[in-house]
């Protein structure tokens, strides 16, 4: 059973706690989330990524509803703090009519704060996020509104065999390749919802195989290798953005740990 299989189960329930799950995860495994699940069923993936909001998404929902969560629990502004530090004052007095009941609290967290790591301002942003959510789904306030799939999309669809394409709400190609007794065959091509290539590579038994290539969405490799019934196996070689470029060996799904 497929990442998405277990979260279509669960019908609407489970495509919210994905999503959230989404919003709230550190960007490298995020990427690795959304890949797996662009593979898996691009259409649903697209979906889930239009309903996902982010920290800057929660400062603009009704000013009632952010107080609402910064009053939620004890110690939630210092928190929040650590979401808005910045040396810039103006920057921060632009949340003068975000929060205009607890500008004064908040420049007082922000007095003690001389400095928040990136890593800090994010794990900070993402518990915000959570807490919103959270009051969200116990209808404590309207929060962000929800943009949900179409039913059947939950449920799984028996494809053909030969040639298939399947293609994103907007129009535009999502995956395009063979299918045998519901199983995906041979060469698979991937697209991000823009039509830009994210993915190309073989498929034996509706499991990947062979040599692998991903792309940013710019077109550039982001990474290449080989997988052994759907697990990386042996050598593999990651981009980053900037085009430098990391050999890592897995083994089974396992990365091998680098010696010396």
């Amino acid at each position: 059973m497929g990442m998405l299989d277990r979260i279509k189960k669960r019908q609407i329930d489970g495509f919210k706690d994905f999503v959230i799950n989404m919003e709230t995860t550190g960007g490298q495994t995020r990427g690795q989330i959304f890949t797996a699940g662009v593979l898996e069923d691009p259409i649903f993936m697209s979906w889930v990524m239009k309903n996902i909001r982010t920290f800057e998404d929660f400062l603009q929902i009704n000013s009632d509803d952010i107080e609402k969560v910064l009053t939620s629990q004890d110690q939630i502004l210092p928190i929040f703090a650590k979401c808005v530090f910045s040396p810039a004052e103006d920057k921060v007095m632009k949340l003068e009519s975000v929060i205009p009941r607890y500008m004064g609290k908040l420049k007082d967290e922000l007095s003690y704060l001389k400095e928040v790591s990136d890593q800090e301002r994010e794990g900070a942003k993402f518990f915000i996020m959570k807490v919103a959510r959270k009051l969200q789904k116990e209808e404590m306030i309207q929060g962000f509104s929800w943009n949900l799939p179409p039913q059947d999309l939950y449920y799984p669809k028996l494809m053909k065999d030969g040639v298939q394409k399947l293609y994103f709400e907007n129009g535009t190609l999502a995956a395009e390749g063979e299918y045998l007794k519901g199983k995906r065959l041979g060469f698979w091509r991937h697209n991000y919802d823009t039509g830009t290539i994210l993915a190309e590579g073989d498929y034996s038994d509706g499991l990947k195989n062979g040599v692998w290539v991903f792309y940013y969405s710019n077109g550039s490799i982001k990474a290449q290798g080989k997988y052994r019934s759907d697990l990386k196996h042996g050598k593999w070689k990651e981009w980053d953005r900037k085009g430098g470029v990391t050999e890592n060996e897995y083994h089974e799904g396992v990365k091998k740990e680098s010696k010396g």
